[in-house]
């Protein structure tokens, strides 16, 4: 499970333009893309990497306020030799709300977002030693 909180800069990017200060939920979806390379490398011990092959479907989440959160859990659906389908659920967390259980296990079914990886060759794009040595830094 991955905590997404908004920056200062998203809650402030349409306000320009007179739409409501949250995050968009466009950043939102990047944010799980990111959660799946963080999987895919973690769960590869540091020789995988990936990249958004498809998007089967999204339910688009509501922009983050300033204060609140987006609590993502991400599964694997279907894994194959060259890609996998992660299936998204989220929860909103209002300010000074509690995260969910760690354990919680929703039924795919009801899943927010279905979207697929390709994966690619982390040696490629990034030193694996630099990368397994951040994910110690950030699991808790």
């Amino acid at each position: 499970m991955t905590v997404k909180a908004g920056s200062l800069e998203e809650y402030s990017l349409l306000e320009r333009w007179g739409e409501p200060g949250q995050a968009p939920p466009a950043l939102l979806l990047e944010s799980c893309v990111h959660a799946a390379h963080w999987l895919v490398e973690a769960s590869s011990s540091f020789t995988l990497s990936c990249d958004l092959l498809a998007i089967d479907y999204w339910r688009s989440m509501e922009g983050l306020r300033p204060g609140e959160r987006y609590c993502v859990l991400l599964l694997a659906v279907e894994r194959r030799e060259s890609q996998m389908t992660l299936a998204a659920h989220h929860w909103r967390v209002k300010p000074g709300g509690e995260l969910p259980d760690a354990g919680i296990r929703p039924d795919r079914t009801e899943a927010a977002g279905l979207f697929s990886v390709a994966f690619a060759p982390l040696e490629e794009r990034h030193i694996p030693e630099d990368r397994a040595c951040l994910w110690r830094e950030l699991r808790p």
